[in-house]
Formats: C-alpha cells, structure tokens, sequence
C-alpha cells in the first residue's frame, strides 16, 4: 500500500476513532441529562399526586382514590407509565392503577425501601424505571409509587448513538475523500514525477530533469536532484572524453604496434612475417576464384661488394632506396616485403606469369637505370628476379615459393641482372 492509501486510513482512521469516542461521550451525557430530567420532572409529578392522594386517605374516601388513581394513570400513559399505586405506611396497597394485577401487601425490595424512606427515591430497575414519592398532607398519611417503561427513552438513545454514528461515518467518508484528493495533487503526483526522473536518471539518461514541484520542500528537493544530476552529467562526459582519449592513443599505439610487427625496420616495406601471411592469404582466394598469382624473388647483385667498400651504412641506405624504387609501379593489391639481407619478395595477386614477367622486367630496369644515376657506387647496381605463378608452378605457398627462389638463382648463375621464370621462361 502506497503512502496516500497509508495517509487515507491513517487520518480518516484518528478522526474517526475520536469522533467514536465524542460520540459515545454525548451519548452518555445527554443520556444521564434525560434521565436526569426524567427523574426530576416525574419527581415533581409524583409529590402533586402525593398532596391530592393524602387528602383522599384523611378523607377516608377509598373511592374517591381508586378514582384519582384510575385517572391519573391514564393521564400519565403517555409519560410511559406502567403503573401508579398508593400504600399506607405498613406496607398495604390502598388504590392501584391496575387493581386486578397487584397483591394487598408491596412486597418488592422497591416498595418496601420506599415505605421507609423519608422522602421521594427511584431506581433503574432492568427496563422499568421506579419512583416513589411521600403523600403528605400536614403528616405522612402513605407512599405514591410508579412503574415507568424505559422502551422509549432507550429508544431515543438508539436513534442519537445511531444518528451520531452516521454522522460519524460521513465525516471520516468526506475527511477520507478530501485527504485522498489533497494527497493526491499535493504529495503523491509531485512524488512520482520525481520518482520517474531519479529511474531514468539511474538507468542512465543523466540528461533528465524534474520539473518545478509545488511546495518549498519538494522544490528544494528537486533542485538538490537537479543540481546532482548536473553533476553526474558533467562527470560522465569528462570520463567518456578521457575515455574515448585514451581509446584514441590504444588504438593508436596498437596501429603502431601492429605496424612495427609487420613492417621491415631499416626499408620501411613489409617483412618476411607479413610476407607469409599475405602469400598463404592470397593463394587461398586464389584457389576459390580460379585466378593465378604472381611471385617475385628479388636479389641485390654483389651487395656484399658494396658493404665491403663503403660499409654498412651504404649498404643500409642502397636497401632503403631499392625498396623505394621497388614499390614505384606496384598497384595498392600488391605486396612487397623484405624477405631476408638483401632479398626482397613481391606478391602480383591476378596476375599471369607473362604478366610477372613484364612487372618484374620493369623493376629491374628501373633498379638499373635510377639507382645507379648520380651515386658513386663501387660498381654497377643491379638485381636479379625469380618469376613463379600460382597455380602454374606450384600449388602450394612453399611451391610457388621455392620455384620463385629456384629461377632467381638461375638468374643469377646465367649472368645476373636480369628476370628469369620458373621453368627457364626468359624476359623479353
């Protein structure tokens, strides 16, 4: 149960437990008020009929009192009298109101008490009511008794208990219905609203805000949550910032990383690893296509010549400048890595052997013709190339491989600088 259902019992629930209590409060007071002036006014009744009734008894006038009495009685019916009786003072019925009903003697407790008492008396006796009064005319000549029905007057206090209970039930039901209503605008709708913006908050949507509430309470919470929010907001973007920065600079360094792993240190071009991994690669998509690839092994000529003459350092700057005079006309499907010392390896994926050939033949020339313009190298620099093709020559990575290796060596055993194919294909 929600805090307006608790608030709408609760509240209700205490007026109506003090309205209960009022009630039973004025239920007994104007209860023991009637009674009272009951008692009172029947009081004063019975003393005047006690007067008139000591007269009739001095008077010896028997009749004359059963006569008063009988009309009396009927009189007084309508004052919720049962029974009007008047006794000497041993005890004896002299006129009765119902003289077929009642005994000489008054035996009842009642009676007895009030033939001893000095003056009038009464009591509640179950639903009957007694009251007794002296007849006095100058001495004490008997008692006047009467017998009232409480049915009316317990009656009556039914209808006001009842009546106050109803109206009881109204006020609880009204104060119930405007609590409800007031909780309901003031409290349970402004209470929500924030509920709503702190779980969208905490799922995430720090961008959310409460909207102005009524109330000095509830407005400085909501500015306390909005202010928090603000926070956390401006918190997160500097974290998805510093984030994202460092996700940059990995990636980055990765990049680098992954660069170094895979590009030849001194040339710049690929290494042998990556020069594997592409050959495997290329043959496999090759192989599915139906399409032929290109391999180029590539030999500086006398190199060790160059070192043992102008030292490793030269040698160094010749095997930079040949990979860039190497990868000149290569096309951006193509690979070239630095196979091993002074070998280069290049990759012609879609390319037939006539196809190598002619690439090859057009880096060697170029080799010769750029290189060796304006350097004072100790001799002539010039390459040797091996031309194989997949699936012509081999089928497999290590046999195209190795017949490109092969028929570099004859290239270089048939005179150097020049392109020699697998299977003795000569460039032309």
């Amino acid at each position: 149960m929600g805090i307006r259902g608790q608030l709408t019992l609760l509240v209700p629930g205490i007026v109506a437990v003090a309205l209960a209590l009022a009630t039973v409060a004025e239920v007994r007071r104007e209860r023991r008020e009637t009674l009272e002036d009951f008692r009172v006014r029947n009081e004063k009744v019975l003393q005047a009929i006690g007067a008139m009734v000591a007269v009739q008894i001095a008077q010896n006038d028997m009749g004359g009192l059963d006569t008063l009495v009988a009309h009396l009685s009927e009189g007084m019916k309508q004052r919720d009298l049962v029974e009007l009786a008047v006794l000497d003072d041993q005890g004896r019925v002299l006129a009765h109101s119902q003289p077929e009903r009642f005994n000489s003697i008054a035996s009842d407790p009642l009676s007895v008490t009030a033939g001893h008492s000095e003056g009038p008396t009464s009591k509640r006796d179950g639903a009957m009511y007694f009251q007794s009064a002296p007849a006095v005319s100058g001495i004490r000549w008997g008692t006047v008794t009467a017998r009232y029905s409480m049915d009316r007057l317990d009656a009556q206090f039914v209808r006001t208990r009842n009546r106050l209970a109803l109206a009881s039930l109204m006020i609880f039901l009204v104060v119930g219905a405007l609590l409800f209503i007031g909780l309901d605008r003031l409290v349970v709708r402004p209470v929500r609203t924030l509920q709503q913006a702190v779980r969208r908050m905490g799922e995430g949507h720090l961008a959310t805000r409460v909207p102005p509430l009524r109330g000095s309470e509830l407005g400085e919470l909501t500015d306390v949550i909005n202010r928090m929010a603000s926070a956390l907001q401006h918190e997160r973007e500097n974290l998805e910032r510093a984030v994202a920065e460092r996700t940059r600079e990995l990636q980055d360094a990765n990049a680098r990383l992954e660069r170094l792993a895979v590009t030849d240190g001194l040339t710049g071009v690929f290494n042998h690893r990556r020069f594997q991994e592409q050959l495997h690669a290329e043959l496999l998509r090759s192989e599915r296509h139906k399409r032929p690839m290109g391999v180029l092994m590539i030999d500086v000529d006398f190199f060790k010549k160059v070192n043992d003459a102008m030292g490793h350092p030269a040698g160094d700057e010749l095997l930079r400048r040949l990979a860039q005079v190497l990868s000149t006309d290569l096309r951006q499907t193509d690979l070239i890595a630095r196979y091993g010392g002074e070998e280069f390896a290049v990759l012609l994926p879609e390319n037939t052997k006539s196809e190598a050939m002619q690439v090859a033949e057009r880096m060697r020339i170029a080799v010769e013709d750029r290189i060796n313009a304006g350097t004072p190298w100790p001799l002539k620099v010039t390459v040797s190339i091996g031309v194989a093709t997949f699936p012509e020559d081999g089928n497999t990575a290590e046999q195209v491989l190795t017949a490109a290796d092969q028929a570099m060596y004859v290239a270089k055993r048939s005179g150097r600088n020049r392109v020699i194919g697998a299977r003795g294909v000569v460039a032309t």
